[in-house]
Formats: C-alpha cells, sequence, structure tokens
C-alpha cells in the first residue's frame, strides 16, 4: 500500500518511471477483460499481477496500480469486465462464445506509463 506521502507526491508528480515500478518483478497472474462492443470488433483490457502484488492494466498502454483490485476498478470504471466471468447473456451481446475468443498479443513494453496508485 502507498502511504499518503507517496499517493500525494503521485498526484503532484505523475507517472512513475516504468523501469522503476517493473524492476525485480514478475508476472505472476494475467487476466483478459472485454467492454461490451459487438464481435468482431472486441476492445481488450489486460489485468497483470507481479509477485509484489502489484498490477498494471492496460488498453494500449499501462496504468500501475498497488494490487488487484485497484486494476481492476480502473478497468471496470470503462465497463470492461474478465473474460473468465462472461456468461450467456454476455456472449449474446457480444456475438461469440467465450470458448472461440483469443486474446490479443501485446508487447511487454508500454507505450506510456503512470503509476496510479490507489484512489
Amino acid at each position: 500500500m502507498a502511504s499518503l506521502i507517496d499517493r500525494i507526491v503521485a498526484l503532484v508528480k505523475p507517472g512513475v518511471d516504468a523501469k522503476a515500478f517493473y524492476s525485480d518483478k514478475t508476472v505472476t497472474k494475467v487476466e483478459w477483460w472485454l467492454s461490451p462492443h459487438p464481435y468482431p470488433e472486441l476492445h481488450w483490457g489486460r489485468l497483470r499481477v507481479f509477485s509484489d502484488f502489484t498490477a498494471d492494466a492496460a488498453f494500449d498502454e499501462s496504468d500501475g496500480f498497488d494490487d488487484a483490485n485497484y486494476a481492476g476498478y480502473f478497468l471496470s470504471e470503462d465497463e470492461y469486465n474478465p473474460l473468465e466471468n462472461l456468461d450467456a447473456r454476455d456472449e449474446e451481446h457480444l456475438g461469440v462464445k467465450a470458448s472461440e475468443l483469443t486474446p490479443p498479443t501485446w508487447s511487454e513494453t508500454p507505450t506510456r506509463f503512470h503509476c496510479l496508485g490507489i484512489f
């Protein structure tokens, strides 16, 4: 958890160097999320959890968070839902079954990075 001072500094000086955020971490879990856009124009989101329990959430860039809960809140604010939680109603809206979907392949190097910390 970020201290109050760390959170204030993050607001005053947004963006932490991506190299510093990812330093000495390994990915322990990857979740794929979908925005409610009909197939074939799917909008993907990715949530990764690291060995120190921090996480990042990405559309086409990354945002770093203190933990996976906050990364998930970030994605859900834009109506993204975990792929593993899709039900029959979601599949009907998307026009495709979840079992037929393949998540995209993204570069491990973010094009833009901000460490948002906790809210």
